[in-house]
This record gives C-alpha cells, sequence and structure tokens, in this order.
C-alpha cells in the first residue's frame, strides 16, 4: 500500500498555498449532509492540478483503502487554491491527508489550454508550450482556475447525467 497519512478535518481548517503539495488528499463540503474528495496532481501557474474522486461521504472522513479504489469523477480540473485552501473565499474545503510517494504518473497526456480567440496554446506538466488551433483547444483542460460554486456545478451536471 502506498504511503499515506490521513490527519482528518479538524487538523488544518486553512492551508497556505505554498504548503500544498503533490498528493495532498482534500476535502469539500458539497452542502449541509455530504463531503467530497480529490488529491493534488501538481502546482500549475494558477492553482493547482486536481483529480476529483467518484467518493463522497456524510463525513469529512476517507480512508487509505478507499482512496486505493477511487476512481475519478470528471477529468482533472484546476482548483483555485488560493481562494479554497488558503483564504478561504466560498466554501469549505481542507486539506486532510497527505501520499507521501504519489507521483503523478498517468498524466504525460494531460495538457492546459489558454489564449484568446485564434490565438491558443497548450502547456503540459512540464511547462512545455505549444501553439494550437481554436478547435484543438477545446480537446484539453482549461488553464483557468475553478472555484467552489463552478466545481459544485460541474459535480452536480456529471450527477444528473447519470
Amino acid at each position: 500500500m502506498r504511503k499515506l497519512k490521513i490527519w482528518g478535518w479538524d487538523k488544518k481548517e486553512r492551508t497556505m498555498v505554498r504548503y500544498i503539495k503533490n498528493g495532498d488528499i482534500f476535502c469539500f463540503k458539497l452542502d449541509e449532509n455530504e463531503y467530497g474528495f480529490g488529491r493534488i496532481i501538481a502546482k500549475v501557474d494558477y492553482g493547482h492540478l486536481a483529480e476529483i474522486f467518484d467518493y463522497n461521504s456524510e463525513k469529512p472522513y476517507i480512508t487509505a483503502e478507499s482512496i486505493e479504489k477511487i476512481q475519478r469523477v470528471m477529468t482533472p480540473i484546476v482548483l483555485d487554491s488560493y481562494g479554497l485552501f488558503d483564504k478561504k473565499i466560498v466554501g469549505e474545503w481542507r486539506i486532510i491527508g497527505h501520499q507521501e510517494d504519489y507521483i503523478a504518473s498517468d498524466f504525460d497526456d494531460i495538457f492546459l489550454t489558454f489564449g484568446i480567440g485564434n490565438d491558443w496554446k497548450k502547456i503540459d506538466l512540464y511547462g512545455n508550450i505549444t501553439k494550437i488551433s481554436a478547435e484543438e483547444h477545446l480537446k484539453y483542460i482549461s488553464a483557468s482556475p475553478l472555484g467552489d460554486y463552478i466545481i459544485k456545478g460541474l459535480i452536480q451536471q456529471i450527477r444528473e447525467n447519470i
């Protein structure tokens, strides 16, 4: 099993951006009765690339065994980690654990896009930038960081379409 430490919801209410690391496990309040979970994949220019798990709970707790079996509920997204974890502008998001040996091994084909009009670029997790067409940018993840409302809205859309 991987080196996974879960310290729970109550240990740290806030985590400054500079202390967020690849492999951090986070929990967020979906509503008054449900929590969602995810993992930080990589630091990117405007936040952190993260995966949201297809696991929800009535309590802000997840086990190492659960994480071993979990799938992603959607493609990875860029989190507004400053607003969610550091300044806590909207929503309740907390780092609740860390996977020491986490390596984002299945993300070599992950690209983030940025641009406007006909001037689009994609960037990989190593910082390599390539110019792409306006049509091609639709195949990749937006580099724009997402906040609480948008992420919860995406999860709700996925639930409605299942």
